[in-house]
């Protein structure tokens, strides 16, 4: 969510909306200082939205759309300060423009940031330290929203609960903005240099050009890319872009525009609208975002106390002022207080907790303000200094040094091979009894994702392109194995990954987040609408593999309780309509004289999050396990998709190497098994490797070339589990 973070300016001369001397019994427009006084009341409907829609979310669950207001006031207020230093004399003083941002946002997102590792230290569960810190350093940096767009499309991440400093990704966005905007004025500078008449028309036309070009581009990536498409600066330029039409319009049109304050009612009721009638599952930002931006627009231009019968004596009431002027600090606060109060105690703010914890967010804010914000801004040191101004933003390394130092003591990336005493899966198999306990690997709050999904290799969710990776023997392999289906099934590239090394395989990955290989129509688990790109990229992989990829073998599996849009209550039906889809893929696999192996589907560890249950309770606590009958779940679609295929497709079942007779442990063999609920680490998934390749090449598939290998090669199971025992 956004905050506007530039302090109310005085309207500009020739453009925007003009203030008349205050009437008797009128709301007044400005204050002594010249801000807009009805400016600061929309600031204030902006972040009283998005901390209600925070508090609760179900009391407002459109609230979100409060950073849409913050955007288009931001680009009016920014633009029309560049505006008017451009129109008097021809030029842009970035150093001044740049500096005056830095002392007014930076001090106080410092101190928020480091208030909240520090909090989050204290009360927070370890495994989720990695993923804060990775976010306080580029909330710091001002890349947040980048980060959270390439998050939104890992459901790995994208399942997980939200940090307490994930708002600050419309800081992002603006500071972003801070950073291009004024070199459209350079832009415009360079193109009327003998020409001043024409400054206007040329920078409008810059800001429109954009402004369009930025608006197609969200409808677009709206549609193909949801989830990121929220978070990322081309989408939403075209907000602030809009404010920046308001702040260079003509004079004569502004002027009328002003006296026209029926119109600001109408923003106001889109705005409240766009705030009850949206949610979660919207399609945002996208079209719809006009309706929030348009009422935003058309508070600013016909909102002041010029308009007649407009809302000015409300948006300028003295309460509504102060929450305007603390609008920033209350935006940097409020989710930092929600997010570690849910984490404390558990819960969600309730009907008595919610409002506490708004009271404690403003008086936070207010103290931020009084303390922070106004001393530095307006300090006589740092005014009409550029350089030393641009010197407040260093206050962003003391959350970059603590978080950073964090990070760097991290264990490294995962090397491969199994360290001594870590037999894994092989104390399930029977191979390795007796084995000593060690510390559990890899540490559950140091776990990583696969090796092929830290390589940019499981293709974004809602995104209908396939993502294709080539690992193994690429130079001269003697098969190649092409691994297909979601995240679940690449739970086993780790595995696959060894043998195809071993066995020089060239292996190659086709995985999409959250989305099952199967012709059948699944429901989104986002929003349970029709999965459609999930079903077209479905077919682009089954074009591809047959005409391009030609792989002598496809692996297949994927996420159990996955739901099939004619049956939205899931259970059998649902599976068996999945599996029917399946098996339609395979059945034209094999008549291209592609083989086929299905892996039954991994166990579902329900609502237990391993690593952090791990942390909380200890590797042996019963609140840990999963009794087996509940985890691995009976008929799934694999079983139902090789019965229509009557024996043609083999399918494999690791589960007993997963999972114990009755329960499923968290630790097994002294490796972590599950990450979360239902991704295997790679270091368990390495530990299944020679147990794996033993199954497959008792599907017979395999046979010409473990008749080639000898079937004894280097590749041998005792091998890897006399490894895993050695303690040294």
């Amino acid at each position: 969510m956004s905050e506007l973070v530039v302090a109310g300016r005085p309207a500009a001369r020739g453009g925007g909306p003009r203030h008349a001397a205050p009437r008797r019994n009128s709301a007044k427009p400005a204050d002594e200082r010249g801000f807009r006084l009805d400016i600061q009341g929309l600031r204030a409907i902006a972040v009283a939205l998005v901390v209600i829609y925070h508090v609760h979310p179900a009391a407002l669950p459109g609230g979100f759309v409060g950073v849409d207001v913050f955007f288009v006031i931001s680009g009016y207020l920014i633009t029309g300060h560049l505006w008017r230093g451009f129109a008097a004399t021809g030029k842009v003083a970035l150093v001044d423009f740049w500096g005056r941002r830095a002392r007014r946002l930076v001090p106080a997102a410092a101190i928020v940031l480091t208030v909240t590792w520090l909090t989050s230290m204290l009360v927070g569960h370890a495994i989720r330290f990695p993923g804060i810190a990775r976010e306080i350093l580029a909330s710091a940096l001002y890349y947040q929203n980048w980060q959270l767009a390439g998050d939104a499309v890992n459901y790995l991440k994208s399942g997980a609960a939200a940090s307490p400093v994930q708002h600050f990704w419309s800081l992002s966005v603006e500071e972003q903005f801070y950073l291009v905007w004024p070199l459209l004025f350079l832009l415009a500078a360079l193109a009327t240099r003998r020409r001043e008449r024409a400054r206007r028309a040329v920078v409008w036309g810059l800001t429109g050009t954009l402004v369009l070009a930025s608006l197609a581009y969200s409808v677009y990536d709206t549609r193909v890319a949801a989830p990121a498409a929220y978070f990322v600066t081309t989408t939403r330029m075209w907000e602030l872009g809009i404010g920046g039409l308001l702040a260079i319009g003509p004079a004569r049109i502004t002027a009328a525009l002003a006296r026209q304050g029926w119109l600001a009612w109408a923003g106001l009721a889109a705005i409240l609208a766009s705030a009850f009638a949206f949610t979660g599952g919207s399609p945002f930002p996208g079209w719809i975002a006009l309706l929030p931006v348009g009422g935003a627009a058309a508070m600013i231009a016909t909102g002041s106390a010029d308009g007649r019968f407009g809302p000015a004596r409300l948006t300028s009431a003295r309460p509504m002022v102060f929450l305007g002027g603390i609008s920033y600090s209350l935006y940097l606060w409020h989710w930092p207080i929600i997010s570690i109060y849910a984490t404390w105690s558990g819960k969600a703010p309730g009907i008595v907790t919610g409002p506490v914890i708004i009271a404690a967010a403003v008086l936070l804010a207010w103290l931020t303000k009084i303390c922070v914000e106004d001393p530095i801004r307006l300090a006589k040191a740092l005014k009409g200094h550029g350089w030393r101004s641009v010197s407040t933003a260093l206050a962003a390394v003391v959350p970059v040094a603590l978080a950073g130092s964090y990070l760097a003591s991290l264990p490294g990336p995962l090397t491969g091979l199994l360290p001594p005493g870590y037999p894994g899966a092989a104390a399930l198999a029977g191979v390795a009894r007796d084995v000593p306990v060690k510390p559990v690997l890899p540490a559950p709050q140091s776990t990583s994702v696969p090796g092929y999904w830290a390589q940019g290799c499981l293709g974004p969710q809602h995104v209908v392109t396939e993502t294709v990776c080539t690992f193994g023997d690429t130079a001269r392999p003697r098969l190649t194995v092409a691994l297909v289906g979601d995240s679940v099934a690449g739970n086993w590239w780790e595995a696959l990954n060894i043998i195809a090394r071993q066995e020089h395989w060239k292996l190659v990955t086709v995985l999409h987040a959250n989305c099952a290989w199967t012709a059948t129509l699944m429901n989104d688990p986002d929003n349970g609408s029709p999965y459609t790109s999930c079903r077209q990229w479905g077919v682009s992989v089954l074009h591809d593999l047959i005409t391009r990829i030609r792989p002598d073998v496809v692996l297949t599996t994927a996420h159990v309780s996955m739901i099939s849009a004619a049956h939205p209550k899931g259970g059998p039906p649902s599976r068996a309509d999945i599996g029917a889809g399946e098996a339609a893929y395979w059945t034209q696999l094999r008549r291209h004289g592609i083989k086929v192996v299905a892996i039954t589907e991994t166990p579902e560890m329900r609502y237990v999050y391993q690593a952090g249950c791990i942390l909380d309770n200890g590797r042996d606590s019963p609140k840990c396990a999963v009794p087996a009958s509940t985890a691995i779940w009976p008929g799934p679609a694999t079983s139902f998709a090789a019965k229509a295929m009557k024996g043609t497709v083999p399918v494999v079942d690791m589960n007993d190497l997963i999972c114990g007779p009755r329960e499923c442990q968290p630790v097994v063999g002294n490796v972590l098994v599950f990450m979360d609920q239902h991704h295997l680490t790679p270091q368990y998934s390495q530990s299944l490797a020679p147990f794996l390749w033993q199954r497959l090449r008792a599907t017979g598939l395999f046979g010409a070339l473990a008749g080639h290998r000898g079937g004894q090669g280097r590749f041998d199971v005792g091998e890897q589990v006399l490894h895993g025992l050695d303690a040294g």
